[in-house]
C-alpha cells in the first residue's frame, strides 16, 4: 500500500504539504462483482448542494462471491518511500471485479507506537490558502464501516505478484476548507471539529471509492 502524493491546490483554495499521513488497514477482500461508476452523488447529499466535485461511487454494487482476504490488521505509513507490504492474502483463481477496504481503529496491537491515537486515519501537515492564510493542522477520523465497491479488475490464474493499493491524497483533501478547522492551541495547531466541514469533507473523501487505485504487479516485489 501507498501513496499518490497531492499537488496543487484544492476545491477550496489550500495546498497542503503533508508532515505524515498514518492509516490502519484490515482487513482486504477482494469480490468477484464488478462496479458501475456513477459520476454523481445522491441529489440530497449536501456537498453536492453546495457545488463542488462530482463524485465517483458504486452504482448498483453487488459484490457476489469472495475470491480473496487478507485478514491482517496493522498501520501504514503512506509517506513512506517504499510501499508497506499488508501480508499474504488467501485467494482463489478468477474474475476478480472489486475489493472491500476496512480502515479500523487502530489498536495497541496494530499501533505499537501509538501514532493514530486509536483511530483509523491521521493527518498532520500544513495548508496554505491562495490568499495567503496559513492551518497548521492534526486531524484524525474513524469510519463506521468497511469501503466497497472499489474497483479491481483482473483475471487470475497461478501467476505471482501482488495487488498494490494506491491512495489518491487529493482525493482525501481535495475538499477540506482548512479555514473550519479548531482554533489553534497552544502550540499553534488546529485540529477537525466533529461537525466542523473540514471533518465532513476529510470522512468524505476517505470513504470516496475513486481514491483507491488497485493494480496488479507481476512478481514478489511490494
Amino acid at each position: 500500500m501507498t501513496a499518490q502524493p497531492m499537488t496543487g491546490p484544492n476545491d477550496r483554495g489550500w495546498t497542503v504539504t503533508l508532515a505524515s499521513a498514518h492509516v490502519s488497514v484490515g482487513p482486504v477482500r477482494f469480490y468477484e462483482g464488478h462496479v458501475l461508476l456513477s459520476s454523481w452523488w445522491p441529489r440530497f447529499e449536501p456537498y453536492a448542494l453546495i457545488g463542488g466535485t462530482a463524485w465517483a461511487h458504486p452504482g448498483h454494487y453487488v459484490p457476489g462471491d469472495a475470491l480473496g482476504e487478507l485478514l491482517n490488521t496493522g498501520m501504514v505509513d503512506l509517506l513512506a518511500a517504499q510501499p508497506t507490504v499488508l501480508g499474504e492474502a488467501s485467494a482463489v483463481t478468477g474474475d476478480y471485479g472489486s475489493m472491500e477496504l476496512t480502515l479500523p481503529s487502530a489498536t495497541a496491537s496494530s499501533d505499537a507506537q501509538g501514532l493514530l491515537q486509536g483511530r483509523a486515519v491521521r493527518i498532520r501537515g500544513v495548508a496554505k490558502h491562495t490568499d495567503g492564510r496559513e492551518v497548521n493542522f492534526d486531524a484524525a477520523m474513524e469510519l463506521q464501516k468497511p469501503i466497497q465497491g472499489i474497483r479491481f479488475e483482473r483475471a487470475l490464474e497461478m501467476e505471482t505478484g501482488r495487488v498494490r493499493i494506491t491512495v489518491d491524497l487529493k482525493k482525501w483533501l481535495g475538499r477540506i476548507d482548512f479555514a473550519t478547522a479548531s482554533p489553534v492551541d497552544a502550540g499553534g495547531v488546529s485540529t477537525f471539529p466533529t461537525e466542523s466541514q473540514a471533518m465532513n469533507a476529510l470522512v468524505r473523501g476517505v470513504e470516496d471509492t475513486s481514491a483507491y487505485v488497485v493494480t496488479w504487479v507481476d512478481g514478489a516485489t511490494p
